[in-house]
């Protein structure tokens, strides 16, 4: 046990500390607090990094605990300043200097965010539970999540660089699956979401796709003058309004697949008729709220629509398009096959990956595989034979669905001999028994789906000319028809008309010993195309999905994306619900990352955490380094910190809280040394609840504190005898302190036995950087690292750029001299003119505290600043960041307040002064007549960009303005 441990700094920072805007807590009544909250509370830190400067970061968690309540809590990092009690000899209190938000405005996530419709897309905690974070050694944040678990990068501004990182061998989302490849299977938009929207529509497509679909589906048809467009039948009638916008006249009877049809053919129209129609939806128990809403696409702008997506977003979906009846347009004399491969090379979209080519009859595949895709250098792009249904009692009935129309059509043309036969459909002659013949005698081949379902045949297909099939899922999941249907879901109708019997055809293992995918189709959310399981128990929509993937299909098609995203992203995880990354650990040369989960992978050792090896340079994991081992089941991890390139920092804690609370401990780990089975070298360095405290200085009259805490989750080395912990005070649930919530609290505890600590770790010291008196030009990354430096210019007209040395400076304090200077600042620093006229640019930067001195200077105005004029004649000019608090001091001071655009937050000006100072607008071409002023503040276009503390500004008049084109 370790007793000689002592507090030697104390800081707190309210629980009831709050950022403005936006609200947040919807739906939160927990100890005496109710949202919603006026704004942000600063809570849940969860992983601590040096910000330069004495300060902090600290990465503020999901907010409320779970995606459920936690959507209007916004994703930050909050870069804070403890004055401890002890070392600093300060008052306790934690000053916050700024945040960063997380957000994701280049669409590098690719599931659907709550702020998904907005510009910026702010990340909230129902998108990513992030609780671990490392600062790189070029600013940028690498930040562990647990939903995922995802590593994310984000620059220096929080922007996300790139998708998140999926975690191999874990699902959640990544899961061994039975599929073909091993990777997830794929949900395919059948005609789109059509159970949504009317099928075949680009609107069908694109909410597919934002549903989750990784492929979208368009059945092809073609016009008159040879283009092809998306339904699911030549004939209109059920799909489109084509009845009310052409008269009777236009319908024409022909013989489709062998039966009379009288209808609206599409190829009786051209493509400039059938973009007056719209679409409507076919099945009448389905929304019609989107009747002829949508018009009709052509394949083209199904491919254009797709490349839009990957372009906004970077998600790269496929499209699976199907050659609808290809015997029978060819009779027409419009084949499908020429028009769909032109069209692919006319967009570009010929990815194999992203393509796949579907037909229910087997010649026109065969065909595109040996002659028309490599005559066009699309040998690649993979195919899929189609099934219908192969039940012995269905299979004579001379439909569509039981037989390939083609081999009818070829076998019922006296012309077509043997050599014919084997030319078009190869060794298939062979494998199936009287293949093409007529057996009953009533003029038709009896050839059907049944007879091509076998395992000989599916090995030929695979060895031939295509990559997967795709079976009806009622041919190999067989079922009965019952008496008596049967109400599943408990809405007073009965829907349910068929039982499992519990046999199984082996489709998917025949198909995946032959190399090829599996993608059965329709699933349907809809009672009545459910059936009951065979032990009689209601099937519902989710559990078809489940059974298809636990079988092994490699993808399937269903009307509903967003019901089988939903089964495949919660399938089976492997891991606990918010056990990812608690905490991530780097080399002290910032080239590799260790993420820790927290929580044991099934079938891993009993109390075992898995630390991950991820190469920064490559972005890519390296593999299993080994586990930390917990003293007890159930046990968390909080966070996990560097010593040296061996040696770690582990917070291990128990799940209780207040006098409860019996275990919250800190281990030194030793990844150099491992047990046979993997497991790391851990001893025990600090006991949280057994801590000396003889100054006191928390001020609870006691000499020993304790930190009992259900969620410790920051650790940080300050050199080698000192470390800084803080809390996670799960605003506003936790009470380990009590009697009240819990505050943040941030201690400095000082080790009884001194750490080898790295000299590339530990808190950075300030370097001192002088000029001289002469006009000095001192350039970040060449003279000085402008991170958390202390710059003195001395007298002289004097240039200070700290933004050159990248996008980690910053937190600098530079102290100007009696010159006429120019500093350019960055993030967080603390600037102080001189005598002179200076120029201080801080247009990039975020967090800064600029004072301008004596002198009339010019402040350019970035984001989260603020800006003091002091004495003399002083211009502020605000650029787009905003939330600045600005003074202009003593003098006639000019606050041009907007600058070509209106800033995003609004700026506030503490001491503008009527008849003396001056407001500006700039750029925009307005006036005064364009200006609401309401109670201290001033608008435009009903948006807030300026408040002007103690001034009622319906006072102003044009004569307080400045206006410039």
């Amino acid at each position: 046990m370790v007793h000689n441990v002592e507090l030697i700094g104390f800081a707190s920072l309210p629980a009831d500390t709050f950022t403005p805007q936006p609200i947040s807590g919807s739906g939160i009544s927990a100890n005496g607090r109710t949202g919603p909250f006026s704004g942000q509370p600063i809570q849940g830190f969860s992983g601590v990094q040096f910000a330069g400067d004495q300060s902090f970061y600290f990465l503020s968690d999901n907010g409320y605990g779970n995606k459920q309540n936690s959507a209007d809590y916004l994703l930050r990092i909050y870069q804070v300043d403890p004055n401890f009690a002890g070392t600093e000899n300060g008052d306790g209190s934690v000053n916050v200097l700024r945040h960063i938000q997380l957000s994701d405005p280049d669409h590098k996530i690719p599931f659907t965010i709550v702020n998904e419709g907005t510009s910026q897309r702010l990340l909230t905690g129902a998108d990513l539970d992030v609780e671990s974070i490392v600062v790189d050694k070029d600013g940028s944040f690498w930040i562990g999540d647990e939903f995922g678990p995802y590593l994310l990068h984000f620059d220096a501004s929080g922007k996300l660089l790139e998708a998140p990182i999926e975690t191999p061998g874990v699902r959640s989302p990544q899961k061994p699956f039975n599929t073909l490849t091993g990777e997830a299977p794929l949900v395919i938009g059948h005609r789109g979401a059509s159970g949504d929207l009317p099928e075949h529509t680009l609107e069908a497509y694109a909410l597919a796709i934002e549903q989750g679909a990784n492929f979208v589906e368009p059945d092809l048809v073609i016009t008159s003058d040879g283009v092809l467009i998306a339904r699911h039948e030549p004939m209109l009638d059920d799909t489109t309004n084509v009845a009310e916008v052409f008269g009777e006249n236009r319908k024409s009877t022909k013989m489709l697949d062998g039966v009379e049809v009288t209808a609206y053919f599409a190829e009786d129209f051209t493509l400039a008729e059938i973009k007056q129609l719209r679409a409507v939806q076919p099945r009448p128990y389905r929304d019609q709220s989107f009747n002829e809403l949508y018009e009709i696409p052509t394949f083209q702008e199904v491919i254009e629509l797709v490349q839009q997506v990957e372009a906004e977003t970077g998600k790269k979906i496929g499209i699976y398009p199907e050659t609808k009846h290809p015997t029978f347009f060819d009779e027409q004399g419009l084949s499908l096959e020429e028009p769909l491969i032109a069209t692919l090379q006319t967009t570009g979209f010929t990815d194999p990956n992203r393509i796949f080519i579907q037909s229910f009859e087997f010649a026109n595949l065969i065909d595109l595989q040996n002659n028309l895709l490599p005559a066009a250098g699309l040998e690649d792009i993979p195919l899929v034979q189609l099934y219908g249904d192969v039940e012995a009692a269905n299979s004579d009935s001379g439909d569509g669905f039981s037989v390939p129309y083609d081999i009818i059509h070829n076998f019922t043309n006296p012309e077509f001999d043997e050599t014919a036969a084997r030319a078009t459909y190869g060794d298939l002659v062979d494998i199936v028994a009287n293949f093409g013949e007529d057996i009953t005698g009533d003029g038709i081949p009896d050839t059907n789906y049944q007879d091509l379902a076998t395992k000989e045949v599916f090995e030929y297909i695979g060895s031939a000319y295509a990559e997967g099939v795709g079976p009806w899922k009622n041919s190999f999941l067989l079922r009965e028809n019952i008496t008596t249907p049967v109400d599943g879901n408990g809405d007073g109708v009965a829907e349910i008309r068929t039982q499992l019997t519990g046999e199984i055809r082996p489709f998917i293992e025949w198909a995946h010993d032959a190399g090829m995918q599996v993608h059965p189709y329709t699933l349907r959310d809809e009672e009545r195309f459910l059936t009951l399981n065979a032990d009689g128990t209601p099937q519902s929509p989710e559990y078809e999905f489940r059974q298809l993937i636990e079988l092994g299909v490699d993808g399937f098609f269903t009307d509903f994306p967003e019901t089988g995203r939903m089964v495949l992203d919660e399938y089976l995880p492997n891991l606990p619900t918010s056990r990812g990354f608690e905490g991530m650990a780097y080399s002290p040369d910032r080239s590799t990352l260790y993420p820790l989960l927290e929580g044991t992978v099934a079938g891993d050792p009993e109390n075992s955490l898995r630390i991950y090896e991820f190469d920064v340079a490559t972005k890519e994991y390296q593999g299993l380094l080994g586990y930390y081992r917990t003293e007890v089941t159930g046990h968390a991890i909080g966070d996990f910190t560097p010593i040296n390139n061996n040696e770690f920092l582990v917070i291990e804690r128990d799940g209780l809280q207040g006098e409860a609370a019996e275990f919250k401990k800190i281990y030194k780990v030793d990844l150099s040394k491992k047990d046979a089975n993997g497991f790391v070298e851990k001893v025990e360095i600090v006991d949280l609840l057994n801590i000396q405290d003889p100054n006191d200085l928390n001020g609870d009259g006691e000499t020993t504190f304790t930190f009992p805490f259900v969620t410790i989750e920051s650790v940080i080395v300050l050199d080698e005898n000192t470390i800084l912990v803080a809390n996670d005070n799960n605003y506003p649930f936790s009470v380990g302190r009590g009697p009240d919530i819990d505050n943040n609290e941030i201690i400095t505890l000082k080790l009884s036995q001194p750490l080898n600590l790295s000299s590339e770790l530990g808190q950075p010291e300030k370097d001192l950087v002088t000029g001289t008196p002469d006009a000095d030009i001192l350039i970040g990354g060449i003279d000085f690292d402008a991170v958390s430096d202390i710059v003195f210019t001395g007298a002289g007209n004097d240039e200070v750029d700290v933004p050159s040395a990248g996008s980690r400076a910053g937190d600098n304090r530079v102290f100007t001299g009696s010159g006429a200077d120019i500093i350019d600042v960055g993030n967080g620093d603390r600037t102080f003119g001189g005598s002179g006229d200076d120029e201080i640019d801080a247009t990039d930067a975020m967090g800064y505290r600029l004072s301008g001195g004596a002198g009339n200077d010019t402040f350019h105005l970035g984001t989260d600043g603020r800006a003091l004029g002091g004495e003399g004649n002083d211009k502020f000019f605000v650029q787009e960041g905003g939330n600045n608090i600005i003074a202009g001091g003593t003098g006639a001071d000019q606050f041009w307040i907007v600058n070509g655009d209106l800033p995003m937050e609004t700026n506030t000006i503490v001491d503008f002064t009527i008849d003396v100072d001056v407001l500006g607008i700039g750029g925009m071409g307005l006036n005064f007549e364009d200006l609401t002023l309401i109670g201290n503040t001033i608008m435009i276009n009903s948006q807030t960009v300026a408040v002007l503390s103690g001034i009622d500004t319906s006072n102003l008049t044009a004569d307080n303005f400045a206006f410039l084109p």
